[in-house]
């Protein structure tokens, strides 16, 4: 209780920031009519992220009748962003991260909650506030509630499967500091497709960028250059990561002997992408439930809460056979630099737009986070923390 009341109130005292951009896209809609490869007028839009359009048309080859976004010029990283405190914080529960903005709670039309269990009134969020309730297919029940955005982390993998929302696919969301399970993203198919088709435009007619893994590498040898090995303890069991060596799990008693210690592999390739640095370390102890050899996939990551190097998680996805995270503070730094997470949030807002006008009927994609484990900074919850004072020295008597 007393932990909860902790996280609650570093929850109050965090700063969140979220980002806006004037870069404009353009879009084109494409439409097939019978199987002629006369090339037939488009329509094609010039949108601004604060509403601007203009219309002009061109002729242009029959495609399958996808909505795509055309890239009007490079988009990067928009340095100038500011920060949007102007509403109250939606925090995650577990680490006082910020997930949402209140005021940006989307409400959804009945025709969306068709698979909804029940509903329930929530005038914290406003008139139209409510809570949804929907159970998984294995009866558990969860709370949702949906919003226009989030800075929670959104999966790369998604699925139309055992969707909340009919022509929705979903993604998992955690939160980005603790990584805990917050909630869902769902996108609706038209939004989708409108995505993959343009990334595919983008990356078919722009030069392929060379040197992004072999930067990121640098960055995480250097890291590694003056201490190779670095130890998490986890309860019984101690982890120890050595960098491109191996990986060992043990337990160490208080006169500092390891009466269990073995290897969780050694270090034997490089998986790595212009992504992000991941190596793989095979050939550990002897697996006695599977009979096979122990093996860990190290994953580097930034860690903005994390100032130095640390053996962050450990996972046994499956048996024998473990995720290890190590947070690298330098590669934070390389971020900024990359500009795909900038340019897939800006496509995602000007094809939002392509899909809604397309059809107005359609909203294009939303978030839901688990309620329970959501809680607002201005919640009753926390008036005890507006009590609290900080310390800044103690004087003797």
């Amino acid at each position: 209780m007393h932990l909860t009341k902790l996280f609650a109130a570093l929850a109050v005292a965090a700063i969140a920031v979220s980002a806006k951009d004037s870069k404009k896209v353009r879009y084109t809609k494409h439409t097939e009519e019978g199987s002629s490869s006369k090339k037939q007028p488009r329509e094609e839009v010039a949108l601004a992220v604060d509403g601007r359009v203009q219309e002009t048309s061109l002729a242009a080859a029959e495609t399958s009748g996808a909505l795509i976004a055309l890239q009007d010029s490079s988009v990067d990283d928009d340095s100038n962003a500011v920060a949007d405190s102007s509403g109250i914080s939606m925090r995650c529960r577990f680490c006082g991260a910020h997930l949402a903005w209140k005021h940006h709670y989307q409400h959804l039309p009945n025709d969306n909650k068709v698979h909804a269990k029940n509903t329930r009134t929530e005038t914290s969020l406003g008139d139209d506030g409510e809570v949804i309730f929907f159970d998984n297919p294995s009866g558990i029940e969860f709370e949702l509630v949906p919003f226009v955005d989030s800075e929670a982390v959104a999966s790369d993998a998604y699925t139309l499967q055992d969707t909340f929302f009919d022509s929705y696919n979903w993604r998992s969301l955690t939160c980005p500091r603790c990584t805990k399970h917050v909630g869902w993203k769902f996108t609706h198919v038209l939004q989708e497709q409108c995505m993959l088709d343009t990334e595919r435009n983008m990356n078919s007619a722009a030069p392929t960028k060379k040197g992004s893994r072999a930067k990121l590498a640098a960055i995480v040898d250097a890291a590694f250059a003056t201490q190779k090995c670095h130890v998490m303890s986890n309860g019984w069991w101690s982890y120890q990561h050595c960098y491109k060596n191996e990986i060992r799990q043990f337990h160490e008693e208080h006169d500092g002997t390891r009466p269990n210690d073995w290897s969780m592999g050694h270090f034997s390739e490089d998986r790595s992408n212009d992504k992000e640095i991941s190596h793989h370390f095979s050939g550990g102890q002897h697996c006695d439930e599977n009979g096979k050899l122990r093996s860990t996939t190290v994953k580097y990551v930034c860690c903005p809460e994390q100032a130095d190097i640390v053996v962050d998680t450990i996972e046994e996805p499956s048996l024998c056979s473990y995720t290890m995270r190590v947070c690298v503070p330098d590669l934070c730094q390389s971020k900024p630099k990359n500009p795909d997470a900038a340019v897939a949030k800006k496509l995602e807002k000007v094809c939002a737009q392509t899909v809604a006008e397309h059809d107005t009927s359609v909203l294009p994609l939303f978030y839901t986070l688990v309620w329970p484990d959501t809680i607002a900074e201005d919640s009753p919850e926390l008036k005890w923390a507006q009590s609290l004072s900080t310390v800044t020295s103690i004087i003797g008597r």
